[in-house]
Order: C-alpha cells, then sequence, then structure tokens
C-alpha cells in the first residue's frame, strides 16, 4: 500500500511538472500572426503593428512572445529593438537628430514593458532576459543622449530659457528612467538574480556618467534610491555594486 502511494504522487508530481511546462510552451506560431517582413527595414508603423500583433497574442497566450535568446524567435526580438536607432554620442554634427531617437525609444518604452515588464511571478522568470534587455538599452541611450545635451548642445546657450527648459525635461526624464530601472531590483520583483545585477551594473557604470550634470533634488533622489538597494537587494552582489556606487558618488 505504501509504494502504490509513492507511484501515485510520483506521477501526480510528474504530471504537475508537465502541465506546468505547457503553460510556458506556445502553440502559436509568431511568423503566421501578421508581423511585418522583417527582412525589410520597418517604419514607425511597422513597429507600431507589431506590438498590436503581440499584443493580441500575448492575450491568447502569456508566454508566447519572441525571445532575446530563444533560436526560433530571437531575430524577432532584435529586429525590434534595431527598429529604434540608438543614440550614438559620437553624432554630434546630428544632435537633434539623436535627441529624436531618444524620444523614440522613450515612446516605445510602455509598448516594450506592457508586453515584457511582466505582471505576475511567472512572467518576471520567463521575460527576465527581455525586460533588462530593455532596460539597459534605456539607461545606456538616456545616458548618450545626457552628454550630447550637456556637453555640445548647451554650448553657449547655457541661459537661454529654450535650453533651461530642455535641460529640465530631459534630466526629469533621465532620472525616471534610472529610479524606474533600479525598481527592478526590488525583491519583490522575481526577475532573475543575474538579470538583476546587470542592470545594477549598468546603472551603476551609467549614472556616474551623467551624475555631475543632475541637479541637487535629482541627485538626492537616485541617491537614495541607490542607498535603499544596497541595504534591501537581495543579493549580496548587487548590495555590493550598489554600495559602491554610492560611495563612488558621494564622493563626487
Amino acid at each position: 500500500m505504501k509504494i502504490k502511494f509513492i507511484l501515485i504522487s510520483v506521477l501526480l508530481t510528474l504530471n504537475l511538472c508537465s502541465c506546468q511546462n505547457k503553460e510556458k510552451k506556445s502553440g502559436i506560431d509568431i511568423r503566421e500572426s501578421g508581423l511585418p517582413d522583417i527582412e525589410k527595414e520597418w517604419t514607425n508603423a511597422d513597429l507600431q503593428k507589431t506590438f498590436d500583433v503581440l499584443q493580441g497574442l500575448k492575450k491568447m497566450d502569456t508566454f508566447s512572445l519572441p525571445r532575446l535568446k530563444d533560436e526560433k524567435t530571437s531575430d524577432i526580438f532584435k529586429k525590434i529593438m534595431s527598429s529604434i536607432p540608438k543614440v550614438n554620442p559620437q553624432d554630434t554634427l546630428n544632435l537633434f537628430d539623436q535627441f529624436d531617437n531618444y524620444g523614440r525609444l522613450i515612446r516605445a518604452l510602455p509598448n516594450l514593458l506592457g508586453l515584457y515588464g511582466g505582471a505576475s511571478e511567472s512572467e518576471h522568470k520567463f521575460y527576465s532576459n527581455e525586460a533588462i534587455e530593455i532596460l539597459k538599452r534605456v539607461l545606456i541611450d538616456a545616458t548618450n543622449s545626457s552628454q550630447l545635451l550637456f556637453e555640445h548642445y548647451l554650448d553657449g546657450k547655457e541661459e537661454s530659457k529654450e535650453a533651461l527648459d530642455r535641460v529640465k525635461r530631459h534630466n526629469g526624464g533621465a532620472v525616471k528612467m534610472f529610479s524606474g530601472s533600479l525598481n527592478m531590483i526590488d525583491p519583490s520583483n522575481k526577475y532573475r538574480l543575474e538579470d538583476k545585477l546587470e542592470i545594477a551594473n549598468t546603472a551603476s557604470d551609467n549614472l556616474k556618467k551623467i551624475w555631475k550634470y543632475l541637479g541637487a533634488e535629482n541627485r538626492t533622489e537616485l541617491m537614495d534610491k541607490v542607498t535603499y538597494f544596497s541595504r534591501e537587494s537581495d543579493s549580496p552582489e548587487i548590495r555590493e555594486v550598489l554600495s559602491k556606487l554610492a560611495a563612488d558618488l558621494s564622493k563626487k
């Protein structure tokens, strides 16, 4: 009787695991879902159509989206990201083109995080790599845009109302990007620890670059966030990264 009970328990466990795995294996063929041709250059309309298609697919199957490291769909995820031009910090002759590139990324962010940010623990774990990849891109582009703004655009314009307004808007947005990205480290968010560590390192590398451009209020807000997660993160590696970052920033 005892053996029979053990066998039943094993079978139930195997069946449960099988069901859980099936939940994360989509039967949807993404390439037949109406996406634009990934071999051609996408317009803004193509990108929006892609977001609309993927939102529809996700309603049918939460785990049906393209993923960065999935051999069948990685090219689609990469196409989405590459269709939003990166900010090129070397292109000082076309500043407004680069500012526009950053604006396009910010406008795409609600769609990107709506798809990949995740509303549940299972989504956090399943789309962890993609969510962090998106946020890394945001932090890097925010930093490159800041460097172009402060080191090139403002040259000789520091006192103009237009320049001051642009600085205020830009810094306010950059603070939101860094603060929001650091929130992903919160223990209540169940992204993979290695991905959380990657966003902590990316935030650290880039925040040090733009720190001198931020006003006192912005600095205080971000320092409070860094200090909080240097204590409260569920990863000793992340706590170490952010503790060092807080120490470095306090010297600037």
